[in-house]
């Protein structure tokens, strides 16, 4: 049975965990939503062959954390989705934010990309999400063993504009504190949870869009770091260029769930 986190207020919406049998609809709206994700067109994902679909394998590697949300309508049909990951600090790199919950295991995130992810814009997406959240150690900062990632929002662009974005982000801010709180328990989407023992204390993102950032302010996100895309240059071009003027700057955020 999917795990219900409850409905917008019209009922029209409702949000669950992401079980099983949901994983290529979720895998959909992010296939479709990406296209307008700020990162992504910076890099020059759309211009590198190949690269979007690779790109995917890292989402499905993100879920196997089993707290990833949906947004389902009164159809049934996926129209959001929020790709969480969990991490906990190490005992011997507290800075380093992709960390695993045991500490004699290889961060298996990180092993995961160095071993199955080589298209250049993908690598380069990875590196600059990892170069915007090293400035700042979340950890230290809010006194915490745990944290959630909350990788990557994606509104089907055919539903976008009418607030569900907010919501996917507000019931992922609400899986946390469950999970924290040991009332909400992770759902097995693969073989096993990936990182089941993590207890989220600290709520984190790059919002990388006016849109997200704007989300951001009003779910009361602190500010950590912010970065120009003018002052980032991959395959040959400032991410600026690529991007367009409407969307200038990345944000770290984060707060306490």
């Amino acid at each position: 049975m999917p795990v219900c986190l409850g409905t917008d207020r019209t009922g029209a919406i409702e949000f669950r965990i992401l079980s099983e049998d949901r994983i290529e609809d979720a895998l959909n709206v992010q296939r479709r939503s990406m296209r307008q994700e700020c990162i992504a067109i910076g890099m020059g994902m759309y211009e590198d062959p190949g690269a979007p679909e690779e790109m995917q394998l890292v989402f499905r590697e993100v879920i196997k954390d089993g707290c990833t949300v949906i947004a389902v309508d009164r159809s049934d049909r996926v129209v959001a989705v929020a790709f969480n990951k969990l991490h906990a600090i190490s005992d011997d790199a507290a800075h380093v934010i992709k960390t695993p919950p045991k500490p004699e295991e290889t961060d298996s995130f990180a092993l995961f990309i160095e071993n199955n992810i080589k298209h250049r814009s993908c690598r380069d997406l990875i590196e600059f999400l990892d170069d915007v959240e090293s400035r700042v150690d979340i950890f230290e900062k809010y006194n915490a063993r745990g944290a959630m990632e909350i990788f990557y929002i994606g509104t089907d662009p055919e539903c976008q504009a009418r607030g569900i974005g907010r919501q996917i982000t507000d019931k992922s801010l609400e899986v946390a504190r469950g999970l924290r709180a040991r009332k909400l328990k992770q759902i097995c989407v693969g073989d096993k949870i990936v990182n089941e023992h993590v207890r989220p204390e600290v709520a984190f993102a790059v919002a990388a869009s006016i849109y997200s950032q704007r989300i951001m302010e009003i779910l009361d996100f602190d500010t950590l770091a912010e970065v120009r895309y003018e002052d980032y240059i991959r395959g040959g071009k400032k991410m600026s260029d690529r991007i367009g003027d409407l969307h200038r700057t990345v944000k770290f955020v984060a707060r306490k769930p």
